[in-house]
């Protein structure tokens, strides 16, 4: 009698293979493993541009809190001002103070043109966010300034580094903001000794 030919689908094998045709038990570890990624980088993504939108929020506060604390005196002094700088630091808290920029100047227009419009002063923190000096021209928004006044003017810059993905991305994202505010208690503020002609 002739031996049967070997057949690999018979019996216990093919058993084996329809059982694990019909297994669906591994589907759902595929599944995460092929979405995981996707979600992680969601996430992250949107951790980053949630830390983003905060520390852009300080920089408005910042430039709000700043022109206020100005613009409520007749007069600074350099210590006045290094109080100023100090509650900035403190606004930005807990990001790093070091990465902000702020300079603070009172602009004032002519007295008979609102749009020929000049620095009586300039204050900077952290190197500041530019070069201003006295007598020099600076453009205002129409209609932030009358004849004959003047305006507190808070511009503030941070540079901001990414908080996950620092590692790849090196560069940083500047924020600005730039904030108006007329004084309260006179046309002009005095900044050691310098005010406005």
């Amino acid at each position: 009698m002739r031996k049967p030919v070997f057949k690999f689908f018979s019996g216990h094998r093919a058993r084996r293979l329809a059982n694990f045709k019909n297994n669906k038990r591994g589907v759902a570890a595929v599944e995460f493993a092929m979405v995981a990624p996707l979600m992680v980088m969601m996430f992250i993504g949107a951790v980053e541009f949630s830390q983003v939108i905060t520390v852009d929020r300080r920089v408005s506060q910042v430039a709000s809190s700043a022109a206020d604390l100005v613009a409520r005196t007749k007069e600074m002094t350099t210590s006045d001002m290094d109080g100023v700088m100090e509650v900035v630091e403190q606004i930005v808290k807990p990001y790093d103070h070091t990465l902000l920029k702020m300079t603070i100047l009172n602009v004032a227009a002519s007295a008979t043109d609102e749009t020929d419009t000049k620095v009586c002063w300039a204050a900077s923190h952290n190197g500041g966010t530019g070069s201003y000096s006295p007598n020099q021209t600076y453009a205002l928004p129409t209609g932030v300034v009358e004849k004959g006044d003047s305006v507190i003017v808070a511009e503030v810059e941070y540079d901001y580094q990414p908080l996950i993905f620092d590692k790849w991305i090196t560069t940083t994202k500047k924020l600005e903001e730039k904030f108006y505010l007329k004084p309260r208690l006179s046309a002009f503020v005095t900044y050691d000794g310098n005010n406005c002609p």
